[in-house]
């Protein structure tokens, strides 16, 4: 059967663990737009695993970590796997398996629980080491790119400490590419951002492409603001809107994600995007920070 998960950490690590579980032929990575569009029916088949992403009528064993109410329960009953609120989807596969073979993928799991709950140090956010720079490198704003997922899983799988896999070469690489992203990143942040009064702003539409960057950074940047809020310019006349609540002021009870809804997007309780057209965005983001601000 095939496995198909995220790039990123938390899919990584819950790729290895399936790995060692189940007997995986092929593994696929994929971003939950890519599979609800239906991106993946020449790889999907029917009994295939999916991870880390939003369930598909083939999958024969589904793990993930995010409300399920809204998903049609007769679905769900046809379904192997664990799924609904967690920490992470690779805290999911480990309470699912309960094995003695994936207890040496404890400290990962656990790295994946803080980053899925947002529970980051300034540390963690300002001098990255470890398994945490590991899974900035990545970031899927890098790139997609397959074999490099590949080669992080192998490094894992082969038991080699998060020391040696940050000098494998390619990675070395992606983490002096994020160090130059980051320096570019709090020039730009600085620039495009303002606070009124709890909620952090940050319009990035001036720019051709908004700079990669540690989403976290911000909060550290503005301690006060509990909420952030940026905007980007999109292809088509469209302004996407995103969300966060912030991870050191922990004042905000507004749900990102309900908010979200009311203007076609989605999210979480802690963070959500929406797309607005670009004539009525200043007006959408107004009422947006209004409510944010309620």
């Amino acid at each position: 059967m095939n496995l198909v998960t995220r790039l990123d950490f938390d899919g990584i690590v819950s790729a290895v663990m399936i790995h060692e579980m189940e007997p995986v032929s092929g593994i696929n990575f994929a971003d939950p737009k890519t599979l609800e569009e239906g991106g993946l029916l020449d790889i999907l088949e029917r009994g295939d695993i999916i991870a880390h992403l939003p369930i598909h009528p083939d999958a024969g064993i589904w793990f993930h970590n995010h409300d399920t109410s809204h998903i049609d329960q007769r679905l769900l009953e046809k379904v192997k796997g664990k799924f609904g609120v967690a920490p992470s989807t690779a805290h999911q596969v480990y309470e699912y398996y309960k094995s003695p073979k994936l207890e040496r993928y404890v400290p990962l799991v656990n790295v994946a629980d803080k980053i899925g709950t947002a529970n980051l140090t300034e540390e963690d956010i300002l001098a990255p080491k470890d398994w945490m720079m590991v899974s900035y490198t990545l970031d899927p704003r890098f790139s997609q790119d397959h074999s490099f997922g590949m080669l992080i899983m192998d490094g894992i799988k082969g038991g080699k400490s998060a020391a040696e896999v940050l000098t494998i070469p390619q990675v070395a690489r992606r983490v002096e590419l994020y160090k130059k992203d980051e320096e570019r990143f709090l020039e730009e942040l600085k620039k495009a951002s303002k606070v009124m009064g709890n909620v952090i702003i940050t319009d990035f539409r001036e720019l051709y492409q908004a700079p990669r960057g540690n989403r976290f950074r911000v909060f550290v940047e503005y301690p006060d603001g509990n909420v952030h809020l940026r905007i980007e310019a999109m292809p088509g006349f469209r302004t996407k809107v995103s969300v966060s609540r912030s991870i050191i002021n922990h004042t905000c009870n507004v749900h990102i994600g309900h908010l979200m809804e009311e203007y076609g997007g989605g999210g979480m309780e802690g963070a959500g995007t929406c797309m607005v057209g670009k004539k009525a965005a200043d007006e959408k983001i107004v009422e947006i920070v209004k409510k944010l601000k309620g």
